[in-house]
């Protein structure tokens, strides 16, 4: 789920010329929940899928609001365990939850950048807009306007913000929410590994030579990945360097500054969750003084210190993913569903 080195199976069996034996145990139900809706593309170059699951009284008539869950490196659809809590709260609150397929998801994200998750992010949101939203006598009679919620777990934190910052600007208007969780540095953690330094002087050399499209070799990251992307994730400044801890105020203020400007400008709010006992997180950062600070530099551009765009959410025992301590990922959406309820709610459809 995030950018940080996994522990790759090299135990994994290659059948060469071998009928495939079935497996010794049944596979585990989906772990993460299953899910009914609709599967559609939404961008035919590239061909994009995503998938959207309405509220029940909505089966029939569009929802006009909309919750897009962006997962992190390596992730698809239902990349997280409270996948199917969202769901649920979107359904409450009459929100559509809407999950998709970007080239940079599975594996894709090796040879990707911000600028293609963003532009892509805005494909999905046209497509909605145009043909999932509704509109017209409808919005009239309920005053109600299509609407975004952003909830991005990990490097999905890194699309939110760069989507406010360089997205369509009549698509940022629509986005009254962003929920992220786990917004944590890519660089960090592999910087204290001893391959590092070697690592990125290859990369840098790649690049000056005009080769930063060429792939890394397999020992610097655990998925096939370009010198571009690698340097954009682990580098110093790089594209995805939003939340190192050792970003001063004022740099992680020219990261981050927008979020507050835009969001006091359109009406953006932004929840900051940031879990105790990350495990891509190195064990020298302070997290609580590391959130905290990347909410000031959210609302460093705010008009008055009194506006606050951004707020902090620390969920003491939470690990990357919420997947371990009780409760976490309950408490995170639950938050996440509060903001939802402080927009103009859409009306339930006239019966059939």
């Amino acid at each position: 789920p995030h950018a940080c080195p996994r522990i790759i199976n090299t135990h994994t069996p290659t059948y060469t010329n071998m009928r495939i034996p079935a497996p010794s145990s049944p596979p585990p139900l989906s772990p993460y929940g299953t899910f009914t809706g609709s599967l559609f593309q939404y961008s035919s170059s590239p061909s994009l899928i995503a998938f959207e699951s309405k509220p029940p009284a909505f089966t029939t008539t569009q929802t006009k609001n909309k919750c897009i869950l962006l997962g992190g490196l390596s992730d698809g659809p239902i990349p997280t365990p409270y996948t199917k809590h969202l769901e649920h709260i979107c359904h409450s609150h009459n929100w559509s939850l809407v999950q998709p397929v970007l080239s940079s998801s599975y594996l894709g994200f090796g040879h990707g950048s911000l600028d293609r998750d963003t532009n892509e992010i805005c494909k999905l949101m046209n497509y909605l807009l145009c043909h999932s939203c509704g509109g017209g006598e409808e919005e009239e009679e309920d005053g109600v306007e299509p609407t975004f919620a952003l909830v991005g777990h990990s490097t999905g934190c890194q699309n939110s913000v760069h989507f406010v910052k360089y997205g369509q600007e009549d698509l940022v208007k629509r986005t009254k929410v962003i929920a992220l969780q786990a917004p944590v540095s890519d660089r960090e953690g592999p910087s204290q590994e001893p391959q590092y330094n070697s690592n990125i002087e290859h990369a840098r050399k790649l690049k000056k030579e005009g080769n930063e499209n060429e792939i890394m070799p397999r020992s610097a990251f655990w998925a096939p990945i370009t010198a571009s992307r690698f340097l954009s994730l682990q580098d110093v400044g790089g594209d995805d360097d939003f939340f190192s801890s050792d970003l001063n105020r004022e740099e992680m203020k020219d990261k981050l500054g927008h979020i507050g400007k835009v969001g006091e400008e359109y009406g953006l709010n932004v929840l900051v969750a940031y879990s105790g006992d990350d495990e891509y997180v190195p064990e020298f950062v302070d997290k609580e003084q590391l959130v905290d600070k990347m909410c000031f530099a959210m609302n460093s551009q705010c008009s008055s210190s009194s506006v606050k765009v951004a707020r902090p959410f620390m969920i003491p025992t939470g690990n990357h993913n919420l997947s371990k301590g009780e409760g976490d990922a309950e408490r995170f959406v639950e938050a996440v569903g509060e903001m939802l309820s402080n927009l103009p709610k859409q009306s339930l459809p006239a019966e059939q």
